[in-house]
């Protein structure tokens, strides 16, 4: 008896998801076809915690490694924090005077009175500011940028510690993002993921930090298997856990290495290095040999099987009993070789590396260079085979990401750090706020407004760089506040440090400086 069959019954080809296999040669989209050499490419569809959690231990381990002991990737990294952060970010207070209703007077006079207040702290060489007494500011924000790179997080804790002699009470104690964890090896949950404390709207309200980790256990009294929760922030709004990261997709709770893309190819091309320096000694260790024509396979035949060791070892006395009785033939002082008959010398030809090192070599850095967002000459330091065009887009283009680096990393960091200070300061009066204005809290991010002034940006042609600025000066175009944060320079201390040398000047008996040289031409350089 004949049943008929439904057409939903039909038995259909699935993937490894369960899901129908599509057609070859249906779609409208090529990168989602299964022909050819992408029959098998089909990575899963996941969320973002899904696809990063459970490697990110794995990823972060390879990273630090790779950051102590792959030179090229080392270098990257300081590349990035000497351009990004340099010896440290300077605050230049920008209160939101508009939004607080008051005027641009004001906020210039408050501007510098909160600076000194915010550098006599963040500058003391007591290093009140960390709650270790090792870091000052500078070397903090260092830290934290290093962290970012390599683990992809930024974590710390603001603790309220009275000192004597500190002028504040806020101290920040820098946490390893590793230390960030489910309690007790709990697993992740709808509103727990890698230590991480969510609500309702995935709003990260607490956070779970291991006191030490297992390699800590070594250590006499460490409490490697102790958590403690930490709460964001306060009741009343002030901050108490900062954790950062460059977030890539919705739903994601912790952060991605920035190595992440290159931690195989770092290692494949360490690994290539390694075997090729081993070849290359191996190679060397032997410069010289003696050929013989004594051929164990024709004495095999000619003598007994069993006797042939016996021969062989014969035959090795007569040679070396002929070296030995050998008279020494010699030219100038230097010994000739007199070869036993049948030998010849050889010298050998070391063939490691082999000649597509240089290349395979120079292929490998462009991917690991894009993948760190470096120009390949700075990632190389090899300028050799760029001109001034070249040079000057890929500088362009690096200090482009610096600066955004900066603004998203250091400058979000040390914002958080600078508004808990501000906090501090205006609740001990050691800040005013005018009359009748907003208070703290009502207008926080009006108070604590302000732009960061980072390493000083590279420059090729001084001259004419220097030449650009100044049409852009005339033209409008360009404040001489942003010029000088271009150089690394507040421009007021720049200004009060022209008008004391000025002054200087003009006590010893000099010329006045001209205010500037315009209309200075560059002498020609003749052609050689």
């Amino acid at each position: 008896m004949n049943i008929p069959v439904k057409i939903s019954e039909q038995p259909q080809i699935v993937d490894v998801n369960g899901d129908p296999m599509v057609s070859m040669s249906s779609g409208a989209y090529r990168g989602a076809r299964f022909d050819h050499d992408m029959l098998m490419y089909a990575p899963p569809l996941r969320s973002a915690d899904a696809d990063l959690l459970p490697d990110m231990k794995t990823m972060v381990g390879r990273a630090l490694d790779q950051g102590r002991n792959y030179p090229m990737i080392s270098g990257a990294l300081q590349i990035h924090l000497d351009n990004t952060i340099g010896s440290g970010l300077r605050f230049s207070s920008k209160p939101d005077y508009q939004y607080l209703g008051l005027d641009a007077d004001w906020a210039a006079e408050w501007s510098r009175e909160v600076e000194v207040f915010l550098r006599n702290y963040l500058e003391d060489p007591d290093c009140w500011i960390d709650a270790s007494r090792r870091l000052t500011f500078g070397a903090m924000l260092g830290i934290a940028y290093r962290q970012f790179l390599t683990t992809g997080e930024i974590c710390a804790v603001a603790e309220w510690l009275p000192r004597r002699n500190s002028p504040l009470s806020t101290a920040i104690q820098m946490i390893d993002p590793a230390r960030l964890s489910n309690p007790d090896g709990q697993s992740d949950s709808a509103r727990l993921r890698a230590g991480v404390v969510l609500d309702g709207m995935t709003a990260p309200v607490a956070y779970w930090f291991r006191k030490a980790l297992d390699s800590d256990s070594r250590f006499f009294g460490a409490e490697t298997y102790t958590w403690k929760r930490v709460s964001r922030e306060t009741k009343w709004g002030r901050g108490k856990v900062f954790h950062h990261f460059e977030q890539e997709r919705p739903g994601q709770s912790r952060g991605k290495t920035g190595l992440a893309s290159v931690i195989a190819k770092g290692y494949g091309l360490d690994k290539f290095h390694n075997h090729a320096l081993e070849s290359a000694i191996i190679n060397s260790m032997y410069a010289a040999v003696i050929e013989t024509e004594f051929n164990y396979a024709q004495a095999a035949a000619a003598i007994d099987a069993q006797k042939l060791s016996t021969a062989a070892a014969g035959l090795a006395g007569d040679i070396n009993q002929f070296y030995k009785g050998a008279e020494a033939v010699k030219m100038d002082g230097v010994k000739i070789p007199h070869l036993f008959p049948g030998e010849k010398f050889t010298f050998t030809t070391p063939n490691h590396p082999g000649p597509n090192f240089a290349d395979f070599e120079k292929a490998y850095n462009r991917h690991m260079a894009a993948g760190q967002n470096l120009p390949v000459e700075m990632y190389t330091r090899d300028y050799s085979e760029t001109n001034y065009s070249g040079h000057r887009a890929g500088l362009h283009q690096a200090w482009s990401f610096f600066t955004g680096r900066k603004d998203l990393v250091g400058g979000r960091f040390g914002s958080w750090i600078i508004s808990l200070l501000i906090e501090e300061g205006i609740d001990k009066k050691q800040i005013k706020l005018p009359r009748r204005a907003p208070g703290f809290y009502e207008a926080k991010a009006a108070y604590t407004r302000g732009r960061w002034i980072g390493p000083p940006r590279p420059q090729i042609d001084p001259l004419k760089e220097a030449k650009a600025d100044e049409l852009e000066m005339d033209m409008g175009s360009l404040t001489f506040e942003e010029l000088c944060a271009r150089r690394g320079m507040d421009w007021q201390e720049n200004i009060d440090q022209l008008a004391r040398e000025q002054r200087y000047r003009e006590q010893s008996g000099l010329v006045p400086r001209p205010e500037s040289q315009r209309g200075y031409n560059a002498p020609e350089v003749p052609a050689q």
